[in-house]
């Protein structure tokens, strides 16, 4: 029996405590202000209206609309956050709206509604500010005196961000111009945008034994290709003329050709009749359809090489620095002859 009555003390004790918890927490007064920075304004300032609500911790809250008309004549600007805070089971909402009014009169800011529910409780409650009272004045104005003309904005000079757009702008046009131009010609020669720059030539001797050698490596009259082996030799053996001797060899006969090279120095007989032979021998399998032998076949490819060789320029060499030696020693020369003269007054 003893311990039945224990429980039911105990039970009895947390309901105590807990009614009073709540009974503590509905004792929390319901607060809501609303307050104004001043009272009277000039027409079209900006002030500040401050709400605040007070209610138990884990309450609700609804705040009343704020649309842009707060009231008539009088307009929201701007709606700040709203800052909470708790102290001793009491939470505290707050925020600041900015105002403004463009009609002068005096204006009733009729109070603000907020619908709360507090906790544990299904009823929503309504809790309001009170009244607010604003005096919008407009600027006197003496009618007395005659009416200034309105002044027009000043002028204000350009800065450096403003201007800077339009000069890249202006570059910009100016650069699509040349570009465009440009173009335009390039495509009007019938030139690529972007040509590679070209390889240098090698020269005219290194050429020419190169493509020889290749014709040699080919083996074309070893496969019954005399024509092509033949015509391939004196092509190449003009192209050398043509730059070496400067003289357009591909438009002349091989008879003109003979002739041309005969009026060159560096030419001596033995090799202008070497290539005379080998023109020859190509002339006959082209028209002719004569049929050389092997020696005759390698024989004409070897006299071309040993032309080209006879016949290549030979690079200049550089000027030895003697001369430059011999100023010097001149100059030592002199120096001492007018020394001497110099330690003989001394004498």
């Amino acid at each position: 029996m003893k311990r039945i009555k224990i429980g039911h003390t105990g039970l009895l004790i947390l309901m105590l405590m807990a009614f009073m918890v709540v009974r503590g927490q509905n004792m929390v007064p319901l607060k809501a202000t609303a307050s104004l920075d001043t009272t009277a304004i000039m027409i079209g300032d900006q002030i500040g209206l401050d709400l605040a609500l007070e209610v138990p911790e884990g309450t609700q809250v609804k705040w009343p609309p704020l649309p842009d008309t707060l009231v008539p004549h009088v307009e929201i600007i701007k709606r700040g956050i709203t800052d909470s805070t708790v102290k001793n089971n009491v939470l505290s909402l707050k925020r600041r709206l900015l105002i403004t009014s463009f009609d002068s009169g005096y204006f009733n800011i009729v109070p603000l509604k907020f619908q709360v529910r507090l906790p544990g409780s299904g009823k929503v409650d309504t809790v309001a500010t009170q009244d607010l009272f604003l005096q919008v004045y407009t600027p006197k104005v003496d009618t007395s005196k005659a009416f200034k003309a309105i002044t027009g904005p000043a002028a204000e000079p350009y800065t450096l961000g403003e201007i800077l757009p339009w000069i890249l702008l202006g570059l910009l046009v100016v650069a699509a111009i040349v570009f465009l131009i440009w173009y335009l010609r390039r495509r009007k020669k019938n030139q690529p945008l972007f040509a590679r720059k070209p390889k240098p030539k090698l020269p005219p001797s290194v050429e020419a034994i190169q493509r020889l050698e290749e014709v040699r490596l080919s083996r074309m009259w070893q496969a019954g290709k005399l024509k092509a082996y033949h015509s391939a030799i004196t092509d190449i053996m003009r192209d050398y003329f043509a730059r070496r001797f400067r003289f357009d060899a591909r438009e002349m006969t091989t008879g003109e050709i003979i002739q041309r090279l005969g009026k060159e120095p560096v030419v001596n007989k033995e090799a202008l009749s070497k290539v005379h032979s080998t023109f020859a021998l190509a002339d006959l399998v082209k028209f002719a359809k004569l049929t050389p032998s092997a020696l005759e076949n390698d024989s004409s490819l070897n006299y071309c090489i040993d032309f080209v060789n006879e016949t290549k320029a030979v690079p200049q060499e550089m000027p030895n620095e003697m001369p430059a030696e011999n100023t010097s020693g001149e100059a030592k020369v002199s120096m001492e002859e007018k020394t001497e003269p110099e330690n003989k007054e001394e004498k």
